[in-house]
């Protein structure tokens, strides 16, 4: 984990900031409806330093590190910090500019330093998971955490699963009451005999991916907030879950 001597800005003066997981084609959030949409998300009064977007790609050795703007504090930070924990994460630099402009349009100031997280598939879920915990605490230090599941421009999206969805939502809620169950039970002699086989195979679906970091990010509970919005006459919108505690 970081230490607290690592911390941006001083703990005492930063309200802990929400983790949100977006489900949408970025460019889409580029027009004026887009970019009001974006703003609704984060309170006014909140004070955001930086950026960190958590994204996924199909394949891949291992999670990459793409640092948009700023001077690379944030980047080495997380680097070291999952290093810490057996991740092997190389930083490389800005792979595209439209990430920057959509943190911008986010906060009401420009963040100091936008970073990106591209996470492999192949991974266990309590990889993803412990991924998670690893940033938690980057959340009390005016690091807005944003699980970013992108659609491909002009891409079929019927069979991609939308927030909004019973599959995620029931996927959640099953993953909660695990949780539960695994607390319950890591206190007596039956907890080690009783791993969930599906927390050990391979995550192949980069929605998952994503999500499953977003759930550790969020405490390992339910989001409180659920939004979606139409962004255009495209049938292109914006959906998806914001922790809020």
């Amino acid at each position: 984990m970081l230490s607290s001597n690592q911390c941006v800005l001083p703990v005492s003066n930063v309200t802990k900031l929400p983790v949100l997981y977006l489900s949408c084609e970025t460019e889409a959030l580029k027009g004026p409806k887009g970019q009001a949409s974006l703003r609704r998300l984060i309170r006014p009064d909140l004070v955001v330093a930086n950026v960190a977007f958590i994204t996924s790609k199909r394949g891949g050795a291992q999670p990459e590190i793409f640092h948009q703007c700023g001077e690379g504090i944030l980047a080495r930070r997380l680097q070291s910090g999952m290093a810490e924990r057996g991740f092997d994460v190389a930083v490389s630099g800005s792979r595209e500019q439209g990430l920057k402009a959509l943190a911008e349009s986010m906060t009401p100031l420009a963040p100091e330093e936008v970073i990106e997280l591209q996470l492999n598939t192949g991974m266990t879920s309590e990889h993803y998971r412990d991924i998670g915990h690893c940033l938690e605490a980057l959340r009390n230090q005016g690091i807005l955490l944003i699980c970013l599941d992108r659609l491909e421009k002009a891409g079929n999206y019927v069979d991609h699963p939308q927030p909004h969805d019973s599959y995620l939502r029931n996927l959640i809620r099953q993953w909660e009451d695990e949780h539960r169950w695994v607390k319950a039970m890591s206190k007596s002699d039956l907890g080690a005999s009783h791993i969930n086989p599906e927390s050990e195979a391979p995550v192949a679906d980069p929605t998952l991916c994503v999500l499953n970091t977003a759930f550790s990010l969020g405490g390992m509970q339910a989001p409180q907030r659920l939004f979606g919005f139409s962004l255009n006459e495209n049938s292109q919108s914006l959906a998806g879950y914001g922790w809020m505690q």
